[in-house]
């Protein structure tokens, strides 16, 4: 018979170690965490690979107006591993990056115009879907920059290699379908319902600067590690 191995990430904890945590949450600060606001639920892909995506819950704080960062795990369960990270900012302040720098960023107009980029605890219905848009409006105009540290979709049981640059959608027709039906499913929402709900919040979306979305012009960019002499 063969044996069954685990993961270091199957979510089995000692009774030492649930000890261990709860003390931890009576005598320690927790500020950064608790300052998390939203969680958006979008797709990402591979930089240099568009046939590799990955959903992507964040967990977001706002520093400011002009900027968020999110934390990135795989699913919104209490065993969901931490894939990555997301800097978000606005429009005005992505304007002042060099064009060398912007090239690493993403465009938002298309997730959160098409309704791809969702809150998940927003029930899909009425108000609720109003104050989704309401709260997306922000990010419509907004760019990010993504990297995960974990390759969750190649079956990867421990954050292996360098990390990986990942970019979002900006067209229709290039999602996996597989993906948004199972988002669909979980969280009882259509897509296309969302798409409509969103139409007048497209009417205010800018054309996205040319230097992001760099993948486009055919040129990815993604993490290469080399061999460098260590300074002393």
């Amino acid at each position: 018979m063969t044996e069954k191995t685990s993961s270091p990430a199957d979510g089995n904890s000692s009774f030492v170690s649930k000890a261990l945590q709860a003390g931890a949450s009576i005598t320690q600060s927790f500020d950064p965490v608790k300052n998390i606001c939203q969680h958006l639920c979008g797709i990402h892909f591979y930089a240099d690979d568009m046939s590799r995506q990955v959903v992507a819950h964040h967990y977001c704080t706002q520093m400011s107006e002009d900027m968020y960062q999110c934390i990135i795990f795989d699913s919104d369960e209490p065993n969901a591993k931490l894939i990555g990270i997301e800097y978000v900012v606005s429009e005005a302040v992505f304007k002042t990056l060099p064009e060398e720098e912007k090239r690493f960023w993403h465009s938002h107009r298309f997730e959160v115009g098409s309704g791809l980029l969702t809150l998940p605890t927003i029930v899909s219905s009425g108000v609720e879907s109003k104050m989704e848009t309401k709260a997306l409006k922000n990010l419509l105009n907004s760019y990010g920059k993504t990297v995960h540290t974990w390759q969750v979709d190649r079956g990867d049981q421990l954050p292996l290699g360098p990390p990986q640059m990942m970019m979002a959608f900006t067209e229709e027709g290039q999602v996996n379908p597989s993906l948004t039906k199972q988002l669909e499913q979980k969280y009882s929402i259509s897509y296309e319902s969302k798409k409509k709900d969103r139409e007048e919040l497209r009417q205010e979306a800018s054309p996205p600067d040319p230097a992001a979305d760099s993948w486009q012009s055919g040129k990815a960019y993604q993490i290469k590690v080399e061999g460098v002499d260590f300074k002393r």
